[in-house]
C-alpha cells in the first residue's frame, strides 16, 4: 500500500512541474476514487504545501480518457490497463504508472458450507 500512495504522490508531484502557485490542475478520474475519500484527505494537503488547486471531474473511466484526449485534464486516475496503454501509445499522455489497486476479499463463516476455500479464484468462489 505504501509503494501505491507514494506513486500517486509522485504523480501529483510531476504536476507540480507544470504548474505554479495559483493555478489550477484539473485531473479527471473515475467515481470510485473520488469516492474512496483519497482526493478529500489528500488535496487539501497538497494545495496547502503548493499553493495550486487541483479540481477532480469524476466520471468513468471511457469518459476520463475522452477528457484526456481532447486535452482538458492535466492527469487522470481511471482503471482499464489496456484503454490506459492505447492511450499513452497514440500520444494523448506521456506515460502511465500504476498508482493503486483494488483487493477483493469473501468473507462467510468458519465452517465454509458453500466451498469457497477450495475454489480455484474468486470468481469461481
Amino acid at each position: 500500500m505504501a509503494h501505491r500512495f507514494r506513486s500517486l504522490i509522485l504523480v501529483l508531484a510531476l504536476l507540480l512541474g507544470a504548474a505554479q502557485a495559483g493555478e489550477t490542475l484539473l485531473v479527471a478520474s473515475t467515481t470510485s476514487t473520488e469516492q474512496s475519500g483519497l482526493f478529500g484527505w489528500l488535496l487539501p494537503k497538497f494545495e496547502q504545501a503548493t499553493g495550486i488547486k487541483v479540481r477532480v471531474v469524476a466520471v468513468g473511466t471511457g469518459q476520463a480518457l475522452d477528457i484526456g484526449r481532447r486535452g482538458d485534464a492535466d492527469a487522470l486516475l481511471v482503471h482499464d490497463h489496456a484503454a490506459e496503454e492505447s492511450f499513452v501509445a497514440e500520444g494523448f499522455g506521456s506515460y502511465r504508472k500504476d498508482v493503486m489497486y483494488n483487493d477483493f476479499v469473501l468473507i462467510g463463516p468458519r465452517s465454509d458450507a458453500a466451498g469457497v476455500r477450495a475454489a480455484a479464484n474468486a470468481s469461481s468462489a
